[in-house]
Protein backbone atom coordinates (compact mmCIF):
# COMPACT_ATOMS: atom_id res chain seq x y z
CA UNK A 1 0.00 0.00 0.00
CA UNK A 2 3.13 2.70 0.53
CA UNK A 3 4.65 1.56 -2.31
CA UNK A 4 0.98 2.68 -4.44
CA UNK A 5 0.94 5.72 -2.45
CA UNK A 6 4.52 6.86 -3.25
CA UNK A 7 3.72 5.96 -6.86
CA UNK A 8 1.00 7.92 -7.14
CA UNK A 9 2.90 11.12 -5.83
CA UNK A 10 5.58 10.44 -7.84
CA UNK A 11 3.09 10.45 -10.94
CA UNK A 12 1.59 13.40 -9.69
CA UNK A 13 4.79 15.39 -9.91
CA UNK A 14 5.81 14.22 -13.14
CA UNK A 15 2.67 15.90 -14.25
CA UNK A 16 3.24 19.03 -12.38
CA UNK A 17 6.95 19.06 -14.03
CA UNK A 18 6.40 17.92 -17.38
CA UNK A 19 3.37 21.12 -17.48
CA UNK A 20 6.38 23.44 -15.46
CA UNK A 21 8.93 22.66 -18.61
CA UNK A 22 6.31 22.76 -21.51
CA UNK A 23 5.16 26.38 -20.10
CA UNK A 24 8.55 27.25 -19.22
CA UNK A 25 9.77 26.32 -22.92
CA UNK A 26 7.25 27.81 -24.59
CA UNK A 27 7.67 31.49 -22.11
CA UNK A 28 11.46 31.13 -22.95
CA UNK A 29 11.70 30.28 -26.62
CA UNK A 30 10.82 33.43 -28.85
CA UNK A 31 9.68 31.29 -31.86
CA UNK A 32 7.68 29.05 -30.34
CA UNK A 33 6.01 31.97 -28.03
CA UNK A 34 5.12 33.70 -31.18
CA UNK A 35 3.62 30.45 -32.58
CA UNK A 36 1.90 28.92 -29.81
CA UNK A 37 1.42 31.40 -26.24
CA UNK A 38 0.96 34.56 -27.86
CA UNK A 39 -1.52 33.38 -31.08
CA UNK A 40 -3.46 30.99 -29.09
CA UNK A 41 -4.95 28.12 -31.28
CA UNK A 42 -8.89 28.53 -31.53
CA UNK A 43 -11.07 26.39 -31.95
CA UNK A 44 -14.93 27.19 -33.41
CA UNK A 45 -13.91 30.23 -31.17
CA UNK A 46 -12.87 28.57 -28.11
CA UNK A 47 -9.00 28.90 -26.56
CA UNK A 48 -8.65 25.50 -25.88
CA UNK A 49 -6.05 25.64 -22.73
CA UNK A 50 -3.42 22.32 -22.59
CA UNK A 51 -5.15 21.63 -18.91
CA UNK A 52 -7.39 19.75 -21.80
CA UNK A 53 -4.05 17.38 -21.86
CA UNK A 54 -4.76 16.48 -18.01
CA UNK A 55 -8.40 15.50 -18.71
CA UNK A 56 -7.20 13.15 -21.62
CA UNK A 57 -4.52 11.67 -19.32
CA UNK A 58 -7.40 10.68 -16.90
CA UNK A 59 -9.76 9.24 -19.65
CA UNK A 60 -6.73 7.13 -20.77
CA UNK A 61 -6.60 6.21 -16.86
CA UNK A 62 -10.34 5.55 -16.59
CA UNK A 63 -10.31 3.52 -20.19
CA UNK A 64 -7.16 1.98 -18.21
CA UNK A 65 -8.88 0.83 -15.56
CA UNK A 66 -11.54 -1.05 -17.40
CA UNK A 67 -9.31 -2.81 -19.35
CA UNK A 68 -8.02 -4.06 -16.09
CA UNK A 69 -4.54 -2.24 -15.93
CA UNK A 70 -5.27 -0.48 -12.53
CA UNK A 71 -1.75 0.73 -11.49
CA UNK A 72 -1.25 2.34 -14.98
CA UNK A 73 -4.74 3.79 -14.75
CA UNK A 74 -3.67 5.35 -10.92
CA UNK A 75 -0.51 6.56 -12.39
CA UNK A 76 -2.18 7.98 -15.50
CA UNK A 77 -4.87 9.59 -13.45
CA UNK A 78 -2.57 11.25 -11.23
CA UNK A 79 0.00 12.45 -14.01
CA UNK A 80 -3.24 14.41 -15.33
CA UNK A 81 -4.19 15.73 -12.20
CA UNK A 82 -0.55 17.45 -12.16
CA UNK A 83 -0.96 18.91 -15.38
CA UNK A 84 -4.22 20.23 -14.41
CA UNK A 85 -3.37 21.38 -10.97
CA UNK A 86 0.09 23.30 -12.25
CA UNK A 87 -1.71 24.90 -15.19
CA UNK A 88 -4.33 26.34 -12.74
CA UNK A 89 -1.66 27.24 -10.38
CA UNK A 90 0.40 29.40 -14.06
CA UNK A 91 -2.44 30.73 -15.59
CA UNK A 92 -4.12 32.05 -12.06
CA UNK A 93 -7.42 30.35 -12.74
CA UNK A 94 -9.29 27.07 -13.33
CA UNK A 95 -10.24 26.44 -16.65
CA UNK A 96 -9.90 23.92 -19.64
CA UNK A 97 -11.84 25.94 -22.56
CA UNK A 98 -12.62 29.39 -22.62
CA UNK A 99 -14.86 31.45 -24.95
CA UNK A 100 -12.74 34.02 -27.25
CA UNK A 101 -13.68 37.73 -28.45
Amino acid sequence: MNNLIFVSLISLLVGIIITYVFELILKTNKKLRNKYYNRHNILWGHHVHHSTYGLLFMLIGIALYFLGNSDSALNSIMCGIGVIIQHTNSDGHFVFIERQK
